[in-house]
């Protein structure tokens, strides 16, 4: 059995995302970042940096989102991280693309446009945002320009990447950054939120959510 230590942000759901779309069997076990869950000590045992995500399995603790959906999909011989070495290393250099730079910027973007302001943080940095916004439209471009004689992003079929990339994207919603410039990307992206596994993972942090929202 799995065990998926995490809140709601986006670390967490491109875990989430993966873990549904795997379709294995897991325990969701719910951090509350504003209660100070991930520095008390049980938590700190799991992980040195006091972050979520945090896979525990058989007895054994992995964190950081890419590593996590990593070795579940290979623990699962799942086609949607091939055996094959160079299928593979495309579904990797997708992941780290993302996180290296679109999901950087809309990850900014996110921070100062929705996390400062309701955690009282301070001013958002408007100039940052502008910038940010601008890179991730520009290396968004190169994903569309990908997309268009291509259904998925690496190889021909779903793989990990997928789940993993949209958990990124679907930041852009809450910041006012639109997709609609980018129709091949929009039409993915919408393609992946329609999936059940999508749906399943959101089900997993409807209630945290409301929760929070409501204290």
């Amino acid at each position: 059995m799995y065990r998926l230590h995490g809140f709601f942000t986006q670390n967490t759901m491109k875990t989430l995302y993966v873990l549904e779309e795997l379709g294995v069997d897991y325990e969701y076990s719910y951090v509350d970042l504003a209660k100070g869950d991930n520095r008390s000590d049980e938590f700190r045992r799991m992980t040195p940096v006091g972050r979520v995500p945090v896979l525990e399995h058989d007895g054994e603790f992995l964190f950081e989102s890419g590593p996590i959906s990593r070795y579940v999909a290979s623990l699962e011989k799942s086609p949607l991280y091939p055996a094959d070495k160079l299928q593979r290393a495309r579904v990797d250099q997708w992941m780290t693309y993302f996180t290296c730079h679109p999901g950087r910027w809309l990850t900014k973007l996110y921070f100062e446009r929705v996390v400062k302001p309701l955690a009282g943080m301070g001013e958002t940095d408007e100039a940052g945002c502008e910038e940010a916004a601008r890179f991730a439209d520009q290396q968004l471009g190169s994903v569309n320009d990908w997309l268009e004689h291509r259904e998925w992003l690496a190889n021909d079929s779903l793989s990990i990447a997928e789940p993993f990339a949209f958990a990124y994207l679907e930041q852009a919603r809450a910041v006012d950054f639109s997709l609609d410039g980018h129709p091949r990307l929009k039409n993915w992206f919408d393609r992946i939120e329609a999936r059940d596994s999508t749906a399943r993972a959101r089900e997993r942090v409807q209630p945290h959510i409301r929760a929070f929202m409501g204290s």
